[in-house]
Protein backbone atom coordinates (compact mmCIF):
# COMPACT_ATOMS: atom_id res chain seq x y z
CA UNK A 1 0.00 0.00 0.00
CA UNK A 2 1.18 3.41 -1.16
CA UNK A 3 -0.07 6.37 0.38
CA UNK A 4 1.61 9.82 -0.20
CA UNK A 5 2.17 12.78 2.47
CA UNK A 6 2.49 15.39 -0.19
CA UNK A 7 0.72 16.85 -2.86
CA UNK A 8 1.89 20.13 -3.93
CA UNK A 9 5.34 21.56 -2.66
CA UNK A 10 8.24 20.29 -0.56
CA UNK A 11 6.90 18.79 2.93
CA UNK A 12 10.77 18.51 4.13
CA UNK A 13 11.19 22.01 4.24
CA UNK A 14 12.15 24.03 7.50
CA UNK A 15 10.60 27.03 5.92
CA UNK A 16 7.87 26.69 3.19
CA UNK A 17 4.47 24.27 3.57
CA UNK A 18 3.62 22.32 0.36
CA UNK A 19 0.59 24.34 -0.72
CA UNK A 20 -1.72 21.27 -0.72
CA UNK A 21 -1.11 18.07 1.77
CA UNK A 22 -2.56 15.12 3.25
CA UNK A 23 -1.41 14.91 7.05
CA UNK A 24 -2.07 11.60 8.75
CA UNK A 25 -3.05 13.07 11.64
CA UNK A 26 -6.60 14.35 9.86
CA UNK A 27 -7.67 10.66 9.27
CA UNK A 28 -9.17 7.88 10.85
CA UNK A 29 -8.66 7.30 14.91
CA UNK A 30 -7.39 10.73 16.53
CA UNK A 31 -5.10 8.33 19.37
CA UNK A 32 -1.82 8.16 17.94
CA UNK A 33 -1.35 11.15 16.26
CA UNK A 34 2.48 10.52 15.53
CA UNK A 35 1.31 7.58 13.37
CA UNK A 36 1.23 7.33 9.31
CA UNK A 37 -1.51 6.96 7.44
CA UNK A 38 -0.34 3.39 6.94
CA UNK A 39 0.09 2.38 10.69
CA UNK A 40 -3.36 4.10 11.43
CA UNK A 41 -5.26 2.40 8.55
CA UNK A 42 -3.80 -0.98 9.50
CA UNK A 43 -4.43 -0.46 13.12
CA UNK A 44 -7.80 0.50 12.18
CA UNK A 45 -8.29 -3.03 10.19
CA UNK A 46 -7.08 -4.45 13.33
CA UNK A 47 -9.76 -2.75 15.67
CA UNK A 48 -12.59 -3.78 13.32
CA UNK A 49 -11.37 -7.86 13.45
CA UNK A 50 -10.12 -7.45 9.90
CA UNK A 51 -6.98 -9.30 8.57
CA UNK A 52 -4.13 -6.76 7.08
CA UNK A 53 -3.19 -9.30 4.69
CA UNK A 54 -6.61 -9.53 2.90
CA UNK A 55 -6.21 -6.15 1.51
CA UNK A 56 -2.78 -5.36 0.95
CA UNK A 57 -3.78 -1.85 -1.28
CA UNK A 58 -5.96 0.84 -0.25
CA UNK A 59 -7.00 3.77 -2.53
CA UNK A 60 -8.37 7.07 -0.50
CA UNK A 61 -10.19 9.73 -2.09
CA UNK A 62 -10.26 13.02 0.37
CA UNK A 63 -9.63 16.48 0.26
CA UNK A 64 -6.42 18.03 0.97
CA UNK A 65 -5.26 20.52 3.40
CA UNK A 66 -4.55 23.86 1.63
CA UNK A 67 -1.69 26.06 3.55
CA UNK A 68 -2.48 23.75 6.45
CA UNK A 69 -6.17 23.95 6.28
CA UNK A 70 -8.94 21.14 6.01
CA UNK A 71 -12.66 20.70 6.01
CA UNK A 72 -13.83 17.13 4.73
CA UNK A 73 -17.36 15.95 5.52
CA UNK A 74 -16.57 12.42 4.04
CA UNK A 75 -13.58 10.44 3.18
CA UNK A 76 -13.54 7.07 0.78
CA UNK A 77 -11.10 4.27 1.17
CA UNK A 78 -11.17 1.85 -1.59
CA UNK A 79 -9.81 -1.67 -0.29
CA UNK A 80 -7.99 -3.81 -2.75
CA UNK A 81 -7.58 -7.58 -2.62
CA UNK A 82 -4.17 -9.33 -4.12
CA UNK A 83 -6.17 -9.26 -7.73
CA UNK A 84 -6.71 -5.54 -7.33
CA UNK A 85 -10.76 -5.99 -6.92
CA UNK A 86 -12.28 -3.71 -4.28
CA UNK A 87 -13.54 -5.56 -1.63
CA UNK A 88 -14.36 -3.25 1.08
CA UNK A 89 -14.46 0.20 1.89
CA UNK A 90 -14.40 2.97 4.65
CA UNK A 91 -16.39 5.65 4.41
CA UNK A 92 -14.76 8.82 6.94
CA UNK A 93 -17.84 10.62 7.89
CA UNK A 94 -17.34 14.23 9.65
CA UNK A 95 -20.09 16.46 10.92
CA UNK A 96 -19.88 20.43 11.81
CA UNK A 97 -19.22 19.53 15.31
CA UNK A 98 -15.69 18.05 14.51
CA UNK A 99 -17.17 14.69 15.58
CA UNK A 100 -16.39 11.87 12.93
CA UNK A 101 -17.59 8.33 12.13
CA UNK A 102 -15.97 5.94 10.20
CA UNK A 103 -17.65 2.90 8.47
CA UNK A 104 -16.00 -0.31 7.56
CA UNK A 105 -18.11 -1.50 4.41
CA UNK A 106 -17.72 -4.93 2.74
CA UNK A 107 -19.11 -5.53 -0.92
CA UNK A 108 -22.71 -6.99 -0.74
CA UNK A 109 -23.54 -6.87 -4.20
CA UNK A 110 -20.27 -6.52 -6.80
CA UNK A 111 -21.61 -6.24 -10.29
CA UNK A 112 -19.90 -5.08 -13.42
CA UNK A 113 -20.86 -1.47 -15.14
CA UNK A 114 -22.55 -3.27 -17.86
CA UNK A 115 -25.39 -5.74 -16.48
CA UNK A 116 -26.77 -6.81 -19.36
CA UNK A 117 -24.98 -9.81 -19.84
CA UNK A 118 -21.78 -11.71 -17.75
CA UNK A 119 -18.72 -9.90 -16.70
CA UNK A 120 -16.07 -10.54 -19.36
CA UNK A 121 -13.09 -8.23 -17.35
CA UNK A 122 -13.38 -5.31 -19.50
CA UNK A 123 -15.80 -3.27 -17.21
CA UNK A 124 -15.35 -2.26 -13.83
CA UNK A 125 -17.44 -3.15 -10.75
CA UNK A 126 -19.76 -1.30 -8.85
CA UNK A 127 -19.66 -1.66 -5.17
CA UNK A 128 -22.78 -1.95 -3.51
CA UNK A 129 -23.95 -1.65 -0.10
CA UNK A 130 -26.26 -0.69 2.61
CA UNK A 131 -25.68 -0.11 6.46
CA UNK A 132 -27.72 1.71 9.39
CA UNK A 133 -27.35 5.10 10.13
CA UNK A 134 -25.92 5.58 13.51
CA UNK A 135 -24.25 9.62 13.47
CA UNK A 136 -25.63 12.82 13.60
CA UNK A 137 -24.31 14.83 10.27
CA UNK A 138 -27.45 17.19 9.76
CA UNK A 139 -29.68 18.72 12.35
CA UNK A 140 -32.68 18.29 9.42
CA UNK A 141 -31.87 14.51 9.90
CA UNK A 142 -32.35 12.21 12.76
CA UNK A 143 -29.76 9.70 13.92
CA UNK A 144 -32.41 6.96 12.48
CA UNK A 145 -32.35 5.33 8.94
CA UNK A 146 -30.22 4.12 6.31
CA UNK A 147 -27.58 4.53 3.63
CA UNK A 148 -26.87 3.01 0.39
CA UNK A 149 -23.77 3.29 -1.73
CA UNK A 150 -22.93 3.03 -5.32
CA UNK A 151 -19.31 3.46 -6.12
CA UNK A 152 -17.71 2.79 -9.50
CA UNK A 153 -13.79 1.38 -9.04
CA UNK A 154 -11.62 4.66 -9.45
CA UNK A 155 -8.36 2.59 -10.81
CA UNK A 156 -10.14 -0.33 -12.87
CA UNK A 157 -6.99 -0.98 -14.98
CA UNK A 158 -8.98 -1.62 -18.62
CA UNK A 159 -10.84 1.54 -18.33
CA UNK A 160 -9.65 4.58 -20.64
CA UNK A 161 -10.87 6.95 -17.22
CA UNK A 162 -8.76 5.63 -14.64
CA UNK A 163 -9.27 7.21 -11.82
CA UNK A 164 -12.40 9.15 -12.54
CA UNK A 165 -14.56 8.96 -9.21
CA UNK A 166 -18.12 8.08 -9.45
CA UNK A 167 -20.24 7.66 -5.82
CA UNK A 168 -23.70 7.95 -5.13
CA UNK A 169 -24.93 7.74 -1.50
CA UNK A 170 -28.98 7.51 -0.87
CA UNK A 171 -30.10 8.38 2.45
CA UNK A 172 -33.20 6.71 3.55
CA UNK A 173 -35.56 7.36 6.73
CA UNK A 174 -36.54 4.76 9.16
CA UNK A 175 -39.55 3.87 6.84
CA UNK A 176 -37.29 3.07 4.06
CA UNK A 177 -38.32 6.48 2.12
CA UNK A 178 -35.56 7.72 -0.05
CA UNK A 179 -34.63 11.48 1.79
CA UNK A 180 -32.00 12.48 0.11
CA UNK A 181 -29.26 11.95 -2.54
CA UNK A 182 -25.50 12.89 -2.73
CA UNK A 183 -23.59 12.05 -5.83
CA UNK A 184 -19.39 12.83 -5.85
CA UNK A 185 -18.08 12.53 -9.41
CA UNK A 186 -15.30 13.96 -11.31
CA UNK A 187 -15.48 16.17 -14.66
CA UNK A 188 -12.16 15.77 -15.77
CA UNK A 189 -9.70 13.06 -15.91
CA UNK A 190 -7.39 12.68 -12.86
CA UNK A 191 -3.98 14.53 -12.85
CA UNK A 192 -0.75 14.07 -10.86
CA UNK A 193 0.79 17.08 -9.85
CA UNK A 194 4.00 15.95 -9.67
CA UNK A 195 3.89 15.81 -13.44
CA UNK A 196 3.22 19.56 -13.67
CA UNK A 197 5.13 22.56 -14.84
CA UNK A 198 5.70 25.68 -12.86
CA UNK A 199 2.79 27.48 -14.89
CA UNK A 200 0.74 24.38 -14.53
CA UNK A 201 1.28 24.23 -10.75
CA UNK A 202 0.27 27.83 -10.64
CA UNK A 203 -2.85 27.44 -12.62
CA UNK A 204 -3.66 24.78 -10.28
CA UNK A 205 -3.08 26.42 -7.59
CA UNK A 206 -5.55 29.16 -8.49
CA UNK A 207 -8.24 27.23 -9.81
CA UNK A 208 -8.69 25.04 -6.76
CA UNK A 209 -6.57 27.06 -3.57
CA UNK A 210 -10.35 28.37 -2.18
CA UNK A 211 -12.82 25.16 -2.52
CA UNK A 212 -11.68 24.02 1.30
CA UNK A 213 -12.46 27.31 2.75
CA UNK A 214 -16.22 27.74 1.13
CA UNK A 215 -17.14 24.57 2.13
CA UNK A 216 -18.37 25.39 5.57
CA UNK A 217 -19.87 28.41 4.81
CA UNK A 218 -21.57 27.02 1.97
CA UNK A 219 -23.24 24.16 4.18
CA UNK A 220 -24.43 27.14 6.79
CA UNK A 221 -25.72 29.25 3.90
CA UNK A 222 -27.86 25.62 2.92
CA UNK A 223 -29.05 25.05 6.30
CA UNK A 224 -29.69 28.81 6.87
CA UNK A 225 -32.02 28.05 3.25
CA UNK A 226 -33.42 24.87 5.26
CA UNK A 227 -34.45 26.43 8.27
CA UNK A 228 -35.83 30.22 6.65
CA UNK A 229 -37.35 29.37 3.98
CA UNK A 230 -38.36 25.47 4.37
CA UNK A 231 -39.19 25.43 7.96
CA UNK A 232 -37.64 22.31 8.56
CA UNK A 233 -37.60 20.30 12.12
CA UNK A 234 -34.28 20.76 13.89
CA UNK A 235 -33.24 17.54 15.55
CA UNK A 236 -30.93 18.36 18.88
CA UNK A 237 -27.08 17.13 18.78
CA UNK A 238 -26.71 13.45 20.73
CA UNK A 239 -23.51 12.73 21.81
CA UNK A 240 -21.69 10.50 19.48
CA UNK A 241 -22.15 6.38 20.23
CA UNK A 242 -19.48 3.84 20.87
CA UNK A 243 -18.51 3.29 17.33
CA UNK A 244 -17.53 6.54 16.78
CA UNK A 245 -15.56 9.74 17.61
CA UNK A 246 -16.16 12.60 19.67
CA UNK A 247 -14.85 16.30 19.08
CA UNK A 248 -11.48 17.53 20.11
CA UNK A 249 -10.76 18.21 23.91
CA UNK A 250 -10.67 21.63 25.38
CA UNK A 251 -8.00 22.91 27.34
CA UNK A 252 -9.94 22.76 30.14
CA UNK A 253 -11.08 19.25 29.30
CA UNK A 254 -7.07 17.91 29.14
CA UNK A 255 -6.17 19.31 32.22
CA UNK A 256 -9.21 16.95 33.94
CA UNK A 257 -8.02 14.13 32.17
CA UNK A 258 -4.16 14.61 32.60
CA UNK A 259 -5.73 14.33 36.94
CA UNK A 260 -8.48 11.51 36.10
CA UNK A 261 -6.02 9.60 34.73
CA UNK A 262 -3.25 8.57 37.09
CA UNK A 263 -6.24 8.67 40.09
CA UNK A 264 -7.87 5.71 38.20
CA UNK A 265 -4.60 4.05 37.80
CA UNK A 266 -3.76 4.48 41.60
CA UNK A 267 -7.64 3.12 42.55
CA UNK A 268 -6.98 0.07 40.02
CA UNK A 269 -3.85 -0.82 41.34
CA UNK A 270 -4.90 -0.76 44.83
CA UNK A 271 -8.12 -2.44 44.56
CA UNK A 272 -8.55 -5.53 44.96
CA UNK A 273 -10.57 -6.25 42.15
CA UNK A 274 -10.65 -9.48 40.04
CA UNK A 275 -11.10 -7.17 36.75
CA UNK A 276 -8.67 -4.79 34.85
CA UNK A 277 -9.37 -1.67 33.54
CA UNK A 278 -8.96 -0.84 29.85
CA UNK A 279 -8.93 3.03 29.73
CA UNK A 280 -9.91 4.37 26.48
CA UNK A 281 -9.73 8.29 26.46
CA UNK A 282 -10.53 10.89 23.17
CA UNK A 283 -7.10 12.68 23.79
CA UNK A 284 -5.10 12.48 20.05
CA UNK A 285 -1.80 12.30 22.58
CA UNK A 286 -3.24 8.76 23.89
CA UNK A 287 -1.99 5.62 22.61
CA UNK A 288 -4.08 3.81 20.32
CA UNK A 289 -6.22 1.65 21.53
CA UNK A 290 -6.30 3.05 25.41
CA UNK A 291 -4.39 1.92 28.21
CA UNK A 292 -5.00 -1.42 30.72
CA UNK A 293 -4.64 -0.80 34.45
CA UNK A 294 -4.43 -3.91 36.73
CA UNK A 295 -4.69 -4.53 40.22
CA UNK A 296 -1.24 -5.10 41.80
CA UNK A 297 -2.33 -7.77 44.20
CA UNK A 298 -3.86 -10.77 42.38
CA UNK A 299 -3.81 -11.41 38.17
CA UNK A 300 -7.13 -10.33 36.76
CA UNK A 301 -9.32 -13.02 35.67
CA UNK A 302 -10.67 -10.61 32.98
CA UNK A 303 -10.75 -6.88 31.61
CA UNK A 304 -13.35 -4.06 31.41
CA UNK A 305 -13.46 -1.53 29.23
CA UNK A 306 -13.85 2.19 29.90
CA UNK A 307 -14.38 3.89 26.90
CA UNK A 308 -15.06 8.18 27.09
CA UNK A 309 -16.81 8.66 23.59
CA UNK A 310 -17.08 12.65 24.44
CA UNK A 311 -14.42 15.02 25.84
CA UNK A 312 -17.38 16.24 27.66
CA UNK A 313 -17.07 13.19 30.38
CA UNK A 314 -14.11 15.47 32.14
CA UNK A 315 -16.73 18.72 32.39
CA UNK A 316 -19.33 16.63 34.01
CA UNK A 317 -16.88 14.70 36.28
CA UNK A 318 -15.48 18.11 37.61
CA UNK A 319 -19.24 18.99 38.93
CA UNK A 320 -19.94 15.96 41.04
CA UNK A 321 -18.73 15.11 44.73
CA UNK A 322 -19.55 11.66 44.45
CA UNK A 323 -18.53 9.70 41.31
CA UNK A 324 -20.21 6.61 41.70
CA UNK A 325 -23.44 8.57 41.72
CA UNK A 326 -22.52 10.43 38.64
CA UNK A 327 -21.31 7.31 36.69
CA UNK A 328 -25.01 5.72 37.57
CA UNK A 329 -26.65 8.58 36.14
CA UNK A 330 -25.17 8.30 32.88
CA UNK A 331 -25.89 4.97 32.35
CA UNK A 332 -29.08 4.37 34.20
CA UNK A 333 -30.68 7.75 34.18
CA UNK A 334 -30.24 8.97 30.46
CA UNK A 335 -30.36 7.52 27.13
CA UNK A 336 -27.75 6.88 24.51
CA UNK A 337 -28.15 10.63 23.10
CA UNK A 338 -26.66 12.39 26.34
CA UNK A 339 -23.97 9.47 27.40
CA UNK A 340 -21.05 10.08 27.41
CA UNK A 341 -18.75 7.01 28.13
CA UNK A 342 -19.15 3.62 27.21
CA UNK A 343 -18.72 0.94 30.56
CA UNK A 344 -18.21 -2.81 29.95
CA UNK A 345 -18.80 -3.52 33.40
CA UNK A 346 -20.24 -1.21 35.75
CA UNK A 347 -20.53 -2.97 38.67
CA UNK A 348 -16.38 -2.96 39.42
CA UNK A 349 -16.14 0.55 38.70
CA UNK A 350 -19.23 1.54 41.28
CA UNK A 351 -17.02 -0.62 43.82
CA UNK A 352 -13.69 0.96 42.71
CA UNK A 353 -15.38 4.62 43.41
CA UNK A 354 -17.73 3.92 46.51
CA UNK A 355 -14.04 3.00 48.41
CA UNK A 356 -12.37 6.02 46.74
CA UNK A 357 -15.15 8.18 48.60
CA UNK A 358 -14.95 6.54 51.39
CA UNK A 359 -11.14 6.73 51.94
CA UNK A 360 -11.75 10.28 51.08
CA UNK A 361 -14.54 10.91 53.91
CA UNK A 362 -12.14 9.20 56.74
CA UNK A 363 -8.81 11.83 55.09
CA UNK A 364 -10.65 15.18 55.53
CA UNK A 365 -8.43 17.83 53.86
CA UNK A 366 -5.76 19.63 55.63
CA UNK A 367 -5.47 23.05 53.77
CA UNK A 368 -2.99 24.31 56.10
CA UNK A 369 -0.20 22.15 53.94
CA UNK A 370 -1.24 24.80 50.39
CA UNK A 371 1.81 26.94 49.17
CA UNK A 372 0.28 30.20 50.24
CA UNK A 373 -3.15 31.91 52.03
CA UNK A 374 -4.10 32.74 48.93
CA UNK A 375 -3.55 29.16 47.76
CA UNK A 376 -5.40 28.00 50.52
CA UNK A 377 -8.50 30.33 50.18
CA UNK A 378 -8.84 29.47 46.56
CA UNK A 379 -9.66 25.67 47.42
CA UNK A 380 -11.64 26.98 50.53
CA UNK A 381 -13.78 28.64 47.51
CA UNK A 382 -13.79 25.51 45.14
CA UNK A 383 -15.27 23.71 48.61
CA UNK A 384 -17.87 26.76 49.02
CA UNK A 385 -18.75 26.53 45.27
CA UNK A 386 -19.39 22.81 45.37
CA UNK A 387 -21.64 22.83 48.47
CA UNK A 388 -23.98 25.84 47.00
CA UNK A 389 -24.38 24.51 43.46
CA UNK A 390 -25.86 21.60 45.24
CA UNK A 391 -27.75 23.54 47.22
CA UNK A 392 -29.34 24.91 43.72
CA UNK A 393 -29.80 21.83 42.73
CA UNK A 394 -31.84 20.35 45.74
CA UNK A 395 -33.84 23.59 45.29
CA UNK A 396 -35.03 22.99 41.95
CA UNK A 397 -35.12 19.17 42.28
CA UNK A 398 -37.75 20.01 45.80
CA UNK A 399 -40.46 21.16 43.28
CA UNK A 400 -41.08 18.32 42.16
CA UNK A 401 -40.09 15.78 45.07
CA UNK A 402 -40.16 15.50 48.89
CA UNK A 403 -36.70 13.62 49.24
CA UNK A 404 -33.79 15.61 50.77
CA UNK A 405 -29.87 14.41 50.37
CA UNK A 406 -28.47 14.87 53.57
CA UNK A 407 -25.02 13.57 52.42
CA UNK A 408 -22.50 15.97 52.87
CA UNK A 409 -20.78 17.71 49.28
CA UNK A 410 -17.24 18.62 50.03
CA UNK A 411 -13.97 17.83 47.87
CA UNK A 412 -14.54 15.20 45.42
CA UNK A 413 -12.09 12.08 45.94
CA UNK A 414 -10.76 13.71 42.42
CA UNK A 415 -9.92 17.37 44.10
CA UNK A 416 -8.42 15.34 46.64
CA UNK A 417 -6.16 13.32 44.36
CA UNK A 418 -4.86 17.08 42.96
CA UNK A 419 -4.44 18.80 45.76
CA UNK A 420 -2.05 15.81 47.39
CA UNK A 421 -1.05 13.81 44.66
CA UNK A 422 -0.25 15.86 41.66
CA UNK A 423 2.69 18.73 41.93
CA UNK A 424 2.01 22.48 42.67
CA UNK A 425 1.29 23.47 39.34
CA UNK A 426 -0.86 20.91 37.69
CA UNK A 427 -2.59 20.87 41.19
CA UNK A 428 -3.38 24.51 40.86
CA UNK A 429 -4.33 23.88 36.92
CA UNK A 430 -6.97 21.61 38.01
CA UNK A 431 -8.21 23.56 40.67
CA UNK A 432 -8.89 27.04 38.15
CA UNK A 433 -10.71 24.96 35.75
CA UNK A 434 -12.92 23.36 38.07
CA UNK A 435 -13.68 26.36 39.91
CA UNK A 436 -14.35 28.15 36.43
CA UNK A 437 -17.05 25.06 35.26
CA UNK A 438 -19.16 26.05 38.51
CA UNK A 439 -18.62 29.21 39.01
CA UNK A 440 -20.03 28.85 34.92
CA UNK A 441 -23.07 27.25 36.40
CA UNK A 442 -24.01 30.00 38.74
CA UNK A 443 -23.57 32.85 36.35
CA UNK A 444 -22.84 31.64 32.55
CA UNK A 445 -24.95 29.54 31.92
CA UNK A 446 -22.84 26.41 32.09
CA UNK A 447 -20.19 28.02 29.65
CA UNK A 448 -16.38 28.42 30.64
CA UNK A 449 -16.28 29.94 27.59
CA UNK A 450 -18.44 33.13 28.42
CA UNK A 451 -16.17 33.76 31.22
CA UNK A 452 -12.93 33.07 29.72
CA UNK A 453 -14.60 36.23 26.53
CA UNK A 454 -15.66 37.96 30.09
CA UNK A 455 -12.10 37.68 31.61
CA UNK A 456 -10.80 38.83 28.44
CA UNK A 457 -13.15 41.76 27.90
CA UNK A 458 -12.16 42.68 31.37
CA UNK A 459 -8.49 42.81 30.44
CA UNK A 460 -8.71 44.78 27.60
CA UNK A 461 -10.90 47.12 29.35
CA UNK A 462 -8.36 47.15 32.20
CA UNK A 463 -5.35 47.24 29.66
CA UNK A 464 -7.36 50.64 28.02
CA UNK A 465 -7.91 52.54 31.21
CA UNK A 466 -4.55 52.19 32.00
CA UNK A 467 -3.28 53.44 28.64
CA UNK A 468 -5.64 56.74 29.57
CA UNK A 469 -4.11 57.38 32.70
CA UNK A 470 -1.05 56.84 31.84
CA UNK A 471 -1.61 59.32 29.47
CA UNK A 472 -3.37 61.33 31.31
CA UNK A 473 -0.75 61.45 34.44
CA UNK A 474 2.12 62.18 31.43
CA UNK A 475 0.06 65.57 30.28
CA UNK A 476 -0.39 66.08 33.91
CA UNK A 477 3.28 65.90 34.31
CA UNK A 478 4.40 67.51 31.16
CA UNK A 479 2.60 70.64 32.05
CA UNK A 480 3.42 70.72 35.28
CA UNK A 481 7.57 71.07 34.35
CA UNK A 482 6.42 73.65 30.98
CA UNK A 483 4.68 75.62 33.81
CA UNK A 484 7.63 75.53 36.34
CA UNK A 485 10.16 75.72 33.53
CA UNK A 486 8.19 79.07 32.49
CA UNK A 487 8.13 80.49 35.58
CA UNK A 488 11.92 79.88 36.32
CA UNK A 489 12.96 81.85 32.83
CA UNK A 490 10.70 84.35 33.59
CA UNK A 491 12.02 84.93 37.28
CA UNK A 492 15.46 85.35 35.86
CA UNK A 493 14.55 87.70 33.42
CA UNK A 494 13.74 89.89 36.03
CA UNK A 495 16.40 89.59 38.09
CA UNK A 496 18.51 90.61 35.03
CA UNK A 497 16.21 93.89 34.52
CA UNK A 498 16.50 94.44 38.00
Amino acid sequence: MTLKDKIIGDTNSKFWRPWFSINGGDYLERCGETLGLQEKFQSYLKSQDENIQDYPYAYLVTAPRFLGYSFNPVSFWYLYNEQKQVKAMILEVNNTFDERRMYFLKDSISTPLDESGPSTGTFPYKFRTVWPKDFHVSPFNSRKGSYALNAHDPLFSHSSSTGMIDNTITLSSSKAHAKLVARVFSTQPSIDPATLGYWARLRFIAAWWWIGFVTFPRIVKEAGKLFFRRKLHVWYRPEVLKGSIGRRATANEIIIEDVFRPFLRALVEASDSEQSIKYVPPIPSSPTGGEVFTPRSHPPKGTAELKITTPLFYARLARHSHISEFLAKELFMSDDKDRTFYLSHPQPFFQLFDKAVTKSAKRLPDLSNGSSKLDRLRWQFLHWLRNHTHQSQQQHHQQFTKIEDIRTFSFSPLDLWAMYQTPIVQAQQYRTVVTKILLSDMIAFGYPEVLDAAGYVLRVLVSWVSVVGLRYAFLILSDFFVEGASEDVLLRGRRSVV
